[in-house]
């Protein structure tokens, strides 16, 4: 079982990488929109946006690698978690010579859908067929990462995060400092996830010296195992993928390419935004299925229950900042340009961001549980019913309407779907849920979301360092109102603190 320690180490090192992932991009995506232009730079997001659908073969495999080799470790079976793996491992090679077939398609029609000028064809086309081998490449050794999460240590697989993504970084700002491009970048994506690849498979069998057979034929029975769990999980996959990456095939078919980059300036301000969350549930499926396995019913509910209060009292203080003072922000960071339209898209998107990311920790728990069936009809709803709201409202009022297509449907979903499906899950009452998970947390930010409207009506950043003073200026109200608000359980966890270090010297 998980100790406390790990789990605190796993949940910092998660948010190290958190914070690589937000930061380098914070640096990079202005570097990279002013040496490629609107116009490439949208051909570029256009083209991550498509080739990542591929990820959708992976078909749930990640997801049931997870969850199987979890239980099978924490009941020292470890047979069944080698034939689990190299199963898995055969399956993926399989897919990757798919991919490649279908990149090749993929790049001989995707300049006609997107009116790419035909100068840029052989460019565009070899560059998808580059960026489709990184997925493949990804989805190859991604098992060594989902092993590494089954075992719990997220602190390794969140180092070689971090590594990932200044390698990355670095790369992409060398190539296009000496005027390299669309090709070049897509190559170096596949590079770093061949050197990633092996890296993560060397530390996965160094933790794990059970898994040498791991490389051996793969089990039928096992594939159909996985297959059972990875079914539905591949289905919301697939849902996933509409709703995080059509929007932007959505604006680049319907109003051009260099509406996407204005589009994607707020969408990755969202997404980057939810990695704070995602960097704290991530930690969960695993710990869900050790705990299911254990009967520990009353702890399942308590990590469902603070789990998700500790995700909206990282976001909320976020998403107010975003959402009074985003247009601010983006003038700031990505220039004046970009401020009004990319600041009311942000604006729009936020309205769901909040509510999924809430839903975050409830995720990782149902499919830790093997529970996540029911979440595969309503993640097709929404993603149906956002790309169709899209689509129509896109025509009528532009990019405005394609992400008003996706708050709606991502609103209509979380609200009508998640709280009782969740409350159901683990035996908790629908109301003691909301309000102990959802409520008292979005009290907490009150202060400060009024405090951001303050400063943004009377207040004037003229640069990045005054914009963040501000912000930090006003922050301790929305940590003094969580102290208030759950002053009772602060109190309690102070009492343990102290009661255990007391033991400690005393012996």
């Amino acid at each position: 079982m998980l100790n406390r320690s790990q789990f605190v180490r796993n949940v910092l090192v998660n948010w190290l990488a958190m914070l690589a992932n937000m930061l380098v991009p914070f640096f990079l995506s202005p570097f990279t929109v002013h040496r490629l232009g609107n116009a490439l730079y949208g051909i570029w997001v256009l083209i991550v946006s498509s080739v990542v659908y591929f990820n959708l073969l992976d078909l749930g495999m990640r997801n049931a690698v997870v969850s199987f080799v979890a239980r099978a470790y924490s009941e020292q079976a470890h047979g069944e978690a080698s034939r689990v793996i190299a199963t898995a491992i055969w399956l993926r090679l399989g897919i990757g010579l798919v991919i490649l077939l279908l990149s090749v398609a993929l790049a001989a029609v995707f300049p006609l859908l997107f009116g790419i000028p035909r100068a840029l064809f052989p460019t565009v086309r070899l560059a998808i067929v580059l960026s489709a081998l990184g997925i493949a490449m990804s989805l190859a050794f991604g098992i060594t990462g989902a092993i590494l999460s089954a075992l719990h240590r997220f602190d390794l697989l969140s180092s070689v995060t971090i590594a990932r993504v200044l390698l990355r970084a670095g790369g992409i700002v060398w190539l296009l400092s000496r005027g390299h491009g669309l090709v070049a970048m897509a190559l170096w994506e596949l590079s770093v996830a061949l050197l990633v690849g092996l890296a993560q498979s060397w530390i996965c069998l160094r933790e794990y010296p059970g898994l040498r057979e791991g490389c051996g034929r793969p089990d039928w029975d096992t594939a159909r195992k996985i297959w059972a769990y990875g079914s539905y999980a591949s289905v919301i996959t697939l849902a996933g993928a509409i709703l995080y990456y059509s929007d932007n095939i959505v604006v680049g078919a319907i109003l051009g390419s260099t509406a996407v980059t204005f589009y994607a300036i707020a969408g990755t301000l969202g997404s980057s935004a939810g990695q704070v969350v995602a960097a704290l549930s991530s930690t969960f499926a695993p710990l869900a299925s050790s705990l299911d396995a254990a009967g520990k019913s009353e702890q399942l509910r308590r990590l469902l229950v603070q789990g998700t209060r500790a995700s909206l009292l990282l976001f909320l203080p976020i998403s107010c900042a975003l959402f009074f003072r985003g247009q601010t922000f983006i003038g700031l960071w990505m220039g004046h340009d970009y401020a009004a339209v990319s600041g009311v898209v942000l604006q729009i998107l936020l309205l769901n961001c909040v509510l999924t990311t809430a839903n975050g920790s409830s995720c990782s728990i149902a499919y830790g549980l093997a529970k996540h069936r029911p979440i595969m009809v309503w993640a097709l709803v929404e993603a149906g019913v956002n790309l169709t709201l899209s689509i129509l409202l896109a025509r009528r009022i532009g990019i405005y309407g394609v992400a008003w297509g996706t708050a709606i449907a991502g609103v209509i979903c979380n609200l009508m779907f998640w709280p009782r499906h969740v409350a159901r899950l683990v035996r908790i009452s629908p109301g003691e849920y909301i309000w102990k998970a959802w409520g008292a947390a979005t009290l907490a930010s009150v202060p400060f979301g009024i405090a951001c409207y303050w400063e943004e009506r009377h207040l004037t950043a003229n640069s990045l360092p005054a914009y963040f003073l501000q912000i930090a200026a006003i922050l301790p109200l929305s940590l003094l109102a969580a102290a208030v608000l759950f002053r009772q359980e602060l109190t309690q966890y102070l009492r343990h603190l102290l009661k255990r270090n007391v033991i400690l010297y005393a012996r």
